[in-house]
């Protein structure tokens, strides 16, 4: 536990944080958006019946939980093998966000639902490599303050369940597709990515004593 004041200076003026805070907001972006809309799109857009609609949403996330519990022991043996800790969480993260926004994109034109499928499992399947990239951070940075460094980031990050889902249901209202969102929420992905890669760094930010 960490002792005496958080030091909210020393860690808000390091990039390496807010490249945390900027790819875990875009990853929990491309989340709630394929968690509150994927029922819709199948039944909306690929005309498929609310049960069908609803089996077709739960295999993404089937795709999820074997894809992370993939990435994780493919990211130590990477550390072990002497693949630093920097270039590890950027080949998780980057990986995971650019694959999932390429396949967003992707899903714009189809109008089958297998294809569709397999891509919105490409997607959040994709996902899962992010847990193994900006999920470790806080610890990565600041193993003292690890906890009110990742309950700050997952804080923001919480706002696309708020904010993301309603943009994406006025895109939705006011275009009439689902086209919109998909290309947000990529370009979203993408940011986020390249941020991370352009600005994070996995070294600790304080002396051994201090973190």
């Amino acid at each position: 536990t960490a002792a005496g004041p958080v030091p909210w200076r020393a860690l808000l003026l390091r990039a390496p944080v807010w490249a945390m805070v900027a790819s875990h907001f875009a990853t929990l972006w491309v989340l709630y958006f394929l968690l509150a809309w994927l029922p819709s799109y199948f039944r909306d857009v690929q005309h498929l019946s609310i049960a069908d609609a609803g089996l077709f949403s739960a295999a993404p996330w089937l795709a999820m939980f074997v894809i992370s519990n993939l990435a994780a022991p493919l990211a130590d043996r990477m550390i072990r093998r002497g693949v630093s800790v920097t270039a590890t969480r950027k080949c998780m993260q980057c990986t995971g966000l650019l694959v999932a926004a390429a396949c967003l994109l992707a899903t714009r034109d189809v109008l089958a639902p297998g294809p569709a499928l397999l891509l919105l499992c490409g997607a959040t399947g994709a996902l899962g490599l992010t847990w193994s990239g900006y999920a470790p951070n806080s610890l990565d940075l600041a193993p003292r303050y690890a906890a009110v460094l990742s309950g700050f980031s997952n804080s923001i990050a919480t706002l696309p369940g708020i904010v993301g889902v309603a943009v994406t249901g006025w895109l939705v209202d006011v275009t009439g597709t689902y086209a919109a969102p998909f290309v947000l929420t990529a370009v979203v992905s993408f940011i986020g990515a390249l941020v991370y890669l352009l600005w994070f760094d996995a070294r600790p930010l304080f002396a051994a004593r201090d973190s």
